[in-house]
C-alpha cells in the first residue's frame, strides 16, 4: 500500500512533539507507517541547518510545493535516498535519485515535486539552506566560482538546477559527524555549527569546480558518464573487502568496462585496482590506530587473505611495515 502524503498538512497531522524557540527547534512525527524526525538550527548569515532522519514500513510519496524563496540547498545524505519526481520543470531532471554517500547542491523554488521513499529503509540526510547573497559578504572575485552561481546570484529571474556533485569526501564525512555530534549548547553550539557549515559549503563548491574542471579537460566523457564513474567509486567504497569485477562494476553504472577503467585513469588518475588498493591501505593504517586487532585480521578486514601481501604492499605504499607502524603510533 502506498501512502501519500501532502506537505506539511499532512505531515502536522502526525507531529507528536515539536519543540523550539528563536534559533532552533525539533518535530517528532510517528505515524502508524513508520517514524520521521526533523532537527533545525537558524545560523548568522542566514543559513539555516536540518537534520532530517525517517524510516516507513511502507512506500511513501511525499508532495512538496517550493515556495518562490531564494534559498540553495545542500544536501549529503548519510543513510538510504529518495527518488524525486519534478514534472515539467525546464533545465531539471523530472525523475532523479539522491543517495547515501552522496552530496548534491539545487536551486528549486516555486516548484511541485513528489518524494518517493522506499520502505524499511532508514534515511538520514544534513541540508543546508542558505542565500546566494552569502557570497557578496565576502570581498574577493567571483571568477573561480561555478557559473550558476554567479548567475544565480547576479540574475533578478535565477535559473532553477540541481547539481549532483559526487561522493561526499572524507573531509566531508567528518565534518557532518561533528555536526551530529556537537558537545555544545546555546551560543557555543551555534558558533560550532556555523563554523562546520561554512567549512561544509566551502568543501562542496571547491568539489563543484573541480568537476567543472574535469569536463573541461575530458574530451571523451560526458557529465552523466562522470557521475556514473562516481558512483562506481563509491560502490568500491561500500565494498571494500570484497569489490565487483570490472564487469560487474561497469553493468552497475551503466558503463562499458573500457569507458569505465579508463574513466578511472582520467577522472581519478589511477586505475580501479589502483583505488581498491589504495582505501584499503589507508583503512588499515586506521585499524592499526584505532583498534587492537591482530595484523592478520586487520589484513582480513580489509580484503587481504595473504598476512605477507598486505604487509609487502603497506610497505611498498608507506615505507614501513604494520607493525613499525603501530609502534611508531605508541600502539
Amino acid at each position: 500500500m502506498t501512502i501519500r502524503l501532502t506537505g506539511t498538512e499532512d505531515f502536522g497531522e502526525f507531529c507528536k512533539d515539536v519543540q523550539f524557540n528563536d534559533y532552533e527547534g525539533k518535530a517528532e512525527l510517528s505515524t502508524w507507517f513508520g517514524q520521521s524526525s526533523f532537527r533545525w538550527t537558524f545560523l548568522r548569515h542566514n543559513l539555516e541547518l536540518v537534520i532530517c532522519e525517517n524510516e516507513f514500513s511502507q512506500p511513501v510519496i511525499v508532495e512538496h510545493q517550493q515556495h518562490d524563496l531564494p534559498f540553495l540547498v545542500s544536501k549529503f545524505f548519510l543513510f538510504g535516498g529518495v527518488r524525486t519526481v519534478t514534472p515539467h520543470v525546464p533545465g531539471v531532471s523530472e525523475d532523479y535519485e539522491e543517495v547515501a554517500g552522496y552530496n548534491y547542491l539545487f536551486f528549486l523554488h516555486d516548484i511541485r515535486e513528489f518524494e518517493h521513499h522506499t520502505p524499511n529503509q532508514r534515511a538520514q540526510q544534513i541540508s543546508i539552506y542558505w542565500n546566494a547573497d552569502l557570497l557578496s559578504s565576502f570581498q574577493s572575485s567571483f571568477e573561480q566560482l561555478p557559473t550558476l552561481l554567479v548567475q544565480l546570484r547576479e540574475n533578478p529571474i535565477p535559473q532553477r538546477f540541481h547539481q549532483p556533485l559526487g561522493v561526499t569526501t572524507p573531509t566531508m564525512q567528518l565534518l557532518l559527524r561533528q555536526i551530529l555530534q556537537c558537545p555544545y549548547r546555546e551560543t557555543l553550539r551555534q558558533m560550532y555549527l556555523e563554523a562546520k557549515v561554512l567549512e561544509l559549503l566551502v568543501l562542496q563548491i571547491a568539489q563543484w569546480g573541480e568537476n567543472n574542471q574535469v569536463l573541461q579537460r575530458s574530451q571523451f566523457f560526458r557529465a552523466d558518464e562522470i557521475e556514473r564513474l562516481h558512483h562506481a567509486k563509491a560502490i568500491l567504497n561500500q565494498t571494500l573487502p570484497h569489490p565487483p569485477s570490472l564487469l560487474d562494476l561497469a553493468s552497475q553504472i551503466g558503463l562499458n568496462d573500457f569507458k569505465l577503467k579508463r574513466g578511472f585513469r582520467e577522472v581519478f588518475g589511477t586505475t580501479v585496482l589502483g583505488y581498491v588498493q589504495s582505501l584499503r591501505l589507508e583503512q588499515a593504517k586506521q585499524l592499526l590506530i584505532e583498534t587492537n586487532l591482530t595484523i592478520a585480521e586487520i589484513a582480513y578486514q580489509v580484503g587481504y587473505e595473504s598476512i605477507s601481501h598486505f604487509g609487502y604492499l603497506f610497505k611498498r605504499q608507506f615505507g614501513i611495515t604494520p607493525r613499525e607502524y603501530r609502534k611508531q603510533k605508541g600502539l
